[in-house]
């Protein structure tokens, strides 16, 4: 049988998944769920990986993101129509996940759209940051999912992903500004597991590429994520290992 706190962190996705737009606070949704907002944390960091506050925040910037690119709204508009009530506010935590201000991710997604013509296009090009994309693959007896996308410096979740991003299942992404470096890309997801096994019903799912290096020399290689339950056990062992 699932535990409580397991059904109230999948419960919690599906809100801010739905809601994000809304001015919606941990203490808020902790109480809407019934536990303490220490406890849901906690609980919460244990299945997915992250905070529910970087997971809320990913999910935000997944949709500023696409405004920024497809819509015509200013910044502060799309400030406020992903749930943020200032603009230096988004603008700061916008440019802490993607390494861009929105201004200057508008201007990059603009001059990448065009032809390859005209000196202005050419010099964003040779600024564009690094972009990795990727697949994410579910395994096949799964209900997939929203899946959390994080880039670490470890093989584990340790401290804060230098990149993240949320997908309503598992399936493309992309994370922007990749710094140079060697990472690791992980994905987490909670699945309903639908073949009659023993599992809980909702499981945590992980699943790691890497390590890649990074450099402004070359752009990356499409990278693929497979989510198992095997590999579960191991990522436990390892997140509880003293940091490197």
């Amino acid at each position: 049988m699932e535990s409580a706190i397991t059904r109230a962190v999948v419960q919690v996705i599906a809100n801010m998944h739905h809601n994000f737009r809304e001015d919606l606070t941990i203490d808020g949704i902790a109480q809407a769920a019934g536990f303490s907002r220490f406890h849901l944390s906690r609980e919460f960091t244990h299945l997915i990986g992250v905070s529910p506050r970087r997971f809320l925040r990913a999910l935000r910037f997944e949709e500023a993101k696409r405004l920024l690119s497809d819509s015509r709204l200013n910044v502060a508009e799309i400030s406020h129509a992903v749930g943020y009530s200032s603009v230096g506010t988004f603008s700061t935590c916008f440019k802490s996940c993607t390494g861009l201000t929105p201004s200057a991710y508008r201007l990059l997604r603009s001059a990448t759209s065009l032809a390859a013509t005209g000196d202005r296009l050419r010099a964003v090009a040779r600024t564009a940051p690094t972009q990795l994309h990727g697949n994410v693959q579910a395994p096949a007896d799964d209900q997939s999912g929203v899946v959390f996308v994080g880039l670490f410096p470890a093989p584990f979740p340790y401290g804060h992903p230098v990149r993240c991003t949320v997908l309503n299942r598992p399936g493309a992404f992309a994370l922007d500004n990749v710094p140079t470096g060697r990472w690791h890309v992980l994905a987490r997801s909670v699945m309903h597991r639908t073949d009659g096994g023993p599992r809980a019903r909702h499981t945590p799912v992980v699943g790691g590429f890497g390590p890649i290096t990074t450099s402004t020399d070359h752009a990356l290689e499409p990278v693929v994520i497979h989510l198992s339950w095997e590999s579960l056990a191991t990522l436990r062992l390892i997140a509880t290992a003293p940091p490197p």
